[in-house]
């Protein structure tokens, strides 16, 4: 069949990415957080803190919980974009990517390498300009991360100042309520674990409180990682994921990072919550 010659245009941006992934190593390479895919260059930050590259494409930085205008002080999210633009714009950086495909908006799962610097995703986590939010793309570079925020988050840097980015407690629920639908980090101590054919229940409070919901077959990804689900009871943990109120707070995780261990409850009274 004889190809048009957009298909020719579209093949010859796509196939340093494909040419790349075929040659790493399968899996580790992409798990051990992205595989490089050459130099590229930023052209423009958009309001959406999107990359737009020079050769045309379209990059997201993966496995990031961005600031919004349109939630808490707006000013963060203008100075998130100013704080990125003026790293990245018009200067000739190393590309690298989470997967192969673009995603259905046909943006790039990427982050960029700056020579000599932290990656972009780790300047915007180290300046409160954006939370950890694990992907499976991005597994692999959520401990390092996720160290980073630590920092930012202690030092009450950008978002981590802005009340509607806080830590929730997983017993208000009526604050839990108004964030339906949105990515959040809940912090909280298992009052007990519970389990059914296809799911693990780990609930923070009585009938109608949060609970956090795990699928049975991701229950080795959290053991590999050292949080046995049927053993949290009694202990503080901090989960991070999409919050859905349909049936009463609840939170569904399906990566490791996405469950931190804290500690037993009551063994860290007087630290603040997301300390």
């Amino acid at each position: 069949m004889k190809r048009s010659p957009a298909h020719h245009q579209i093949w010859r941006l796509w196939a340093p990415i494909v040419s790349v992934l075929a040659l790493a190593p399968a899996g580790p390479a992409v798990a051990a957080c992205g595989a490089t895919a050459g130099a590229v260059t930023v052209a423009a930050v958009t309001d959406r803190l999107e990359l737009q590259l020079a050769d045309g494409r379209l990059a997201r930085l993966a496995g990031l919980d961005l600031p919004e205008p349109r939630r808490g002080d707006p000013a963060t999210a203008a100075a998130a974009r100013t704080f990125l633009a003026a790293r990245l714009a018009d200067r000739e950086a190393t590309l690298v990517i989470f997967s192969p495909r673009p995603d259905r908006w046909g943006r790039l799962l990427a982050d960029i390498d700056l020579p000599g610097e932290e990656t972009a995703t780790n300047q915007l986590i180290s300046h409160g300009f954006a939370r950890v939010r694990p992907e499976f793309e991005t597994r692999g570079c959520a401990p390092g991360r996720l160290a980073v925020e630590a920092k930012a988050r202690a030092a009450g840097l950008g978002l981590w100042n802005d009340p509607d980015y806080s830590i929730l407690d997983a017993t208000d629920g009526e604050e839990l309520a108004q964030q339906d639908g949105r990515f959040v980090i809940v912090e909280g101590a298992v009052r007990r674990v519970g389990a059914g054919r296809s799911r693990f229940y780990l609930d923070f409070g009585g009938r109608g409180g949060f609970t956090v919901v795990v699928a049975r077959k991701s229950q080795s990804a959290f053991q590999a990682a050292g949080a046995s689900l049927t053993s949290l009871a009694g202990e503080r943990i901090r989960v991070r994921g999409v919050l859905d109120d349909r049936f009463g707070p609840r939170l569904e995780i399906t990566e490791a990072p996405m469950l931190e261990r804290l500690g037993k409850a009551g063994a860290s009274k007087g630290t603040k919550p997301g300390g």
